[in-house]
C-alpha cells in the first residue's frame, strides 16, 4: 500500500555531507524519501518526467543533473537502463533491519530490482548492518513455545536476498556510472532509529563505516521467519509483514488457526495491491478492515485451510456493505449549488429542512 507521510529526521540539518548539497539537491533528496510507492527496499522506479511536473519550471533534463550530482555524492545509486533509483542506506537508517517482520517486507520489495548495479549496492548494505545489535535471545511465540531470535530471523531475510542476488554483475553493459563504493552513505533517513535521541550535533559518517558497524556474520540455518513476539506490539494492521509465500498446513485435515507459524494468516505487499488494484480499498479502510478480521477469528478460534482466501472474502463483504450504505436511500440530499451529501451529513440536511418548512407553515 502507497506510504500516507515520508517523516524526515531534524538531524539531517547536521550532517555534513547533506549540508554540501546545494538547496535543489536537498529539496530533490527530501523530495525522494517522501514519495508514496517508495519500499522498504529503498526502490524507486526512475520517473524523470513525471518528477519534473511536481514544481514550476523544473525540467527533466535539470532534475536528471540534479539525481545525477545526488549519486555523486553517494546518496542513491541509479540505472538508467532498467530505470531504477535506489536510496543507498535506507535500509540501515530507516531502521527496517531492526524488525523481521518489516526485513520481510523488504526482501519482497528488493527482488523487485531488475538492476545488477542496484543489487550489488543493496547487498553491499546488507554487509553493514551491525546485526550484533539485535537479540539473541529466543523469541517468545503466542502459543508458548519459542521461536528463533531476532537476530536469526534478520539473518534468514539478509540470507534469502544474498542467494536470490548471487553474485550480480555490477555494470552487464559496460555503460553505467561506476560500481557502487564499498563504503555507501550514512544519509539520515526518515524514521528514527533506536538510541538516536541525544542532544547535540553530530558529525557526519557518510563514506566510512562508523566503529560499530561491520560486515555481517554469515547466518547460521535457522528455520522459516516466524511471528514476532507478542510484546513487540501494535495490531498486524500497524506492522508490515514477510512476502507472501505458500501456505503449508502441518495439519492432516489442513486446517490452521489464524496465528499458527506454518500456516496463519499474514498479510502481504501482494495481496494489499489486490485490493487497492480491484477497488475495494477505495471505500474502506484496508487496515482497520483487516485488523477486525484478525481479532474476530482470533476471539472465535475458528480454523481455515486458506487463509489470504477468507481475508479476500472479508474484504469483499466489507466493500460490499460500504456501497449498499452509500446508496441506501433516505442517504443522499443533492443540494443547490450542486454538491452531494450522503450520509448522516444527508440525514442531517434532510432534518434541518424539515424543521424549517414547518416553521414558515
Amino acid at each position: 500500500m502507497a506510504r500516507g507521510h515520508g517523516r524526515i529526521l531534524t538531524s539531517i540539518w547536521e550532517d555534513a555531507d547533506f549540508l554540501e548539497l546545494d538547496e535543489r539537491q536537498q529539496r530533490l533528496y527530501l523530495f525522494l524519501i517522501s514519495q508514496p510507492n517508495l519500499n522498504h527496499a529503498g526502490l524507486l522506479d526512475l520517473t524523470l518526467r513525471r518528477w519534473a511536473r511536481k514544481a514550476r519550471g523544473l525540467t527533466s533534463a535539470e532534475l536528471e543533473k540534479l539525481l545525477h550530482a545526488l549519486e555523486d555524492s553517494r546518496f542513491i545509486v541509479m540505472d538508467d537502463d532498467t530505470e531504477e533509483l535506489l536510496i543507498r542506506s535506507f535500509v540501515r537508517n530507516d531502521g527496517v533491519w531492526r524488525m523481521p517482520k518489516v526485513m520481510g517486507a523488504m526482501v519482497s520489495g528488493a527482488l523487485e530490482i531488475s538492476s545488477p548495479r542496484l543489487q550489488q549496492a543493496l547487498l553491499t548494505e546488507m554487509d553493514r548492518i551491525p546485526l550484533e545489535e539485535l537479540s539473541n535471545e529466543p523469541a517468545k511465540l503466542r502459543n508458548g513455545t519459542e521461536g528463533p531470535s531476532i537476530r536469526q530471523q534478520v539473518c534468514a531475510h539478509i540470507n534469502t536476498l544474498r542467494k536470490a542476488f548471487g553474485t550480480p554483475d555490477p555494470d552487464p553493459s559496460r555503460r553505467g556510472s561506476g560500481t557502487p563504493s564499498a563504503t555507501p552513505s550514512e544519509t539520515p533517513s526518515d524514521t528514527p532509529a533506536e538510541g538516536d535521541d541525544e542532544g547535540g550535533p553530530k558529525a557526519s559518517t557518510r563514506g566510512r563505516a562508523g566503529a560499530h558497524l561491520r560486515a555481517a556474520p554469515a547466518p547460521a540455518p535457522t528455520p522459516a521467519p516466524t511471528p514476532a513476539p507478542e510484546e513487540e506490539g501494535g495490531g498486524l494492521a500497524n506492522r508490515p509483514n514477510l512476502p507472501a509465500v505458500p501456505a503449508k498446513p502441518s495439519r492432516p485435515d489442513g486446517l490452521a488457526h489464524i496465528d499458527d507459524e506454518d500456516a496463519g494468516f499474514t498479510l502481504t505487499d501482494e495481496m494489499r495491491r489486490w485490493a487497492h488494484r480491484d477497488g475495494y480499498a477505495s471505500l474502506i479502510d484496508l487496515d482497520h478492515s483487516t485488523a477486525q478480521f484478525v481479532s474476530h477469528y482470533r476471539a472465535t478460534g475458528a480454523r481455515r485451510k486458506s487463509w489470504p482466501d477468507a481475508w479476500q472474502k472479508w474484504i469483499r463483504d466489507d466493500h460490499k456493505r460500504a456501497a449498499e450504505r452509500r446508496q441506501r436511500p433516505g442517504t443522499v440530499l443533492q443540494l443547490p449549488s450542486g454538491q452531494t451529501l450522503t450520509g448522516t451529513d444527508a440525514k442531517v440536511a434532510g432534518w434541518l429542512a424539515l424543521a424549517s418548512g414547518e416553521e414558515t407553515s
